[in-house]
């Protein structure tokens, strides 16, 4: 056995992940300018995507195929909608079709 167990690395592996969403996500708030509810959803597709990561992965080591597979499916394709969402979003603020925050 090593100096980490499995859900160790799993937890440092969702810290770095929660950490590089909100460097995207603000890097992107700097590029496009986008309304409040934008980064509001892709905070919570973030969320959502991370949540999937560690259930899954989590269900996995503990032998639960089924709980792994449907965690995909109920946490993983909101997450997925989400991001689309938001990207529509994004894009249409940068064609103008949205109205822009003011500052």
């Amino acid at each position: 056995m090593g100096v980490l167990s499995g859900i160790e690395i799993l937890f440092f592996i969702m810290g770095i992940l929660a950490t590089l969403s909100v460097l995207v996500m603000v890097k992107l708030n700097q590029k496009y300018n986008a309304v409040w509810y934008t980064w509001t959803i892709a905070g919570t597709g973030a969320f959502l995507l991370i949540f999937t990561l560690g259930w899954s992965v989590s269900s996995l080591l503990e032998g639960e195929i089924q709980a792994a597979n449907m965690g995909l499916l109920v946490f993983g394709l909101p997450a997925l909608i989400l991001f689309g969402v938001t990207r529509r979003m994004i894009t249409a603020v940068d064609a103008g079709k949205v109205m822009q925050k003011t500052d």
